[in-house]
């Protein structure tokens, strides 16, 4: 995953929490969970902080409740979390893999723990987040809006779109992209068509650049507060990287 935060006349620092959950999904009647995954935080190209199996601390702990994140089943679970308390703006990663190569369902969680009434005009954001992940039978980001108010956001699904980022091969051709409210299919696109609104919001948030022609999938969308879902995927028997992203409009 992947996250800017910052944003015009922010100021200071902002409390993160980032998951890695795989056992903990089975109470939620999923299978095939990834037993123990491995948690990694990138500041640009540098590690900042890992975590290999939460440990139950009540820092943590704390974390989890403040932002509303359903707790981890068990205080020895293998599950993974990391809280940081003052990330500086700027450009972050976090890396999630399975612990001596095994695999298996998991959800990477990003949580902005700034308290509700802490935030002011001036706290900083996240400007965007993304997913980067071999496409497969396909994947689905989440993201929650805040505030009270409607937010404009630009969806990407980007593929063949990848090239201009240096990934010369091995990207999916034809990536397409529905977004839910809930269990409601509210937009949805295939190829962009290299639309003036949505090439001017792009410039606009500082996304790289993908060709009009391409098959990437691309939509705006002015959203009210609430959860939302981005499913990704492509033609059947497609593999390949595929990055979803999601920027807020100034």
């Amino acid at each position: 995953m992947g996250t800017v935060i910052g944003g015009s006349g922010t100021l200071g620092t902002k409390p993160v929490l980032v998951r890695a959950a795989g056992p903990s999904l089975g109470a939620f009647g999923v299978g095939g969970t990834l037993g123990d995954p491995n948690l990694e935080f990138f500041a640009d190209s540098t590690k900042i902080g890992e975590n290999n199996d939460w440990g139950g601390t009540n820092v943590i702990s704390n974390a989890f409740a403040a932002v509303g994140a359903f707790p981890y089943n068990a205080l020895t679970s293998k599950d993974a979390a990391l809280f940081s308390p003052a990330i500086a703006p700027g450009s972050y990663s976090i890396r999630v893999t399975g612990n001596s190569g095994t695999t298996g369902t998991v959800i990477a969680e990003l949580y902005d723990s700034t308290p509700i009434n802490a935030f002011t005009t001036t706290s900083p954001r996240f400007v965007n987040v993304s997913a980067l992940k071999q496409i497969g039978s396909g994947f689905t980001v989440g993201f929650v809006i805040g505030g009270a108010t409607p937010c404009t956001v630009l969806v990407r699904a980007v593929g063949p779109g990848l090239a201009a980022v240096g990934v010369a091969s091995g990207f999916a051709a034809n990536p397409r992209l529905v977004l839910f409210a809930g269990s409601n299919r509210i937009q949805e696109n295939d190829d962009w068509g290299g639309t003036t609104a949505l090439t001017a919001a792009m410039t606009q948030v500082g996304a790289f650049a993908i060709p009009p022609a391409s098959k990437d999938a691309s939509l705006l969308a002015t959203l009210q507060p609430g959860s939302y879902s981005v499913q990704v995927s492509a033609p059947t028997g497609t593999v390949g990287l595929v990055i979803a992203e999601v920027y807020v409009l100034p």
